[in-house]
């Protein structure tokens, strides 16, 4: 359970797909699907993992975690990479989620008061709010 009392979201690599990948390059489907601003956070996360800085990452449109080794795949160190990749992209849609929830509070916090405001200008005016 994460502070807010709701399940932890897991970010899983659930696939390559086959036909956007080469020996290159792998495109890794995610569930939940990746979105861009967990995938701007996982970036600045895994550029401070020395293990990952011989791996470039990328994401399209619509696409999912594209990984670009500069050599050939079989040659690069795959062990436990998907698990450390799957824990950093779980991190990275935990912040998203509570700077979304923050801003989420904090817009109805102004709601709030500016409702409130309202309210006390036409009980002091003496005419209704439409």
């Amino acid at each position: 359970m994460d502070g807010a009392g709701e399940p932890k979201r897991i970010m899983k690599i659930t696939s390559i797909n086959r036909r956007e990948s080469d020996e290159y390059n792998l495109e890794l489907n995610t569930e939940p699907k990746l979105g861009q601003a967990v995938f701007d956070h996982f970036q600045l996360q895994a550029a401070q993992v020395p293990r990952l800085k011989s791996i470039a990452f990328s994401k399209l449109e619509n696409s999912g975690l594209i990984l670009h080794t500069g050599a050939l795949l079989d040659s690069v160190n795959s062990e436990g990479l998907a698990s450390l990749i799957e824990d950093l992209l779980t991190e990275a849609e935990s912040i998203v989620a509570r700077d979304f929830a923050a801003a989420r509070q904090e817009t109805n916090s102004q709601e709030n008061r500016k409702n409130s405001i309202i309210e006390a200008a036409a009980k002091k005016l003496g005419i209704p709010i439409v």
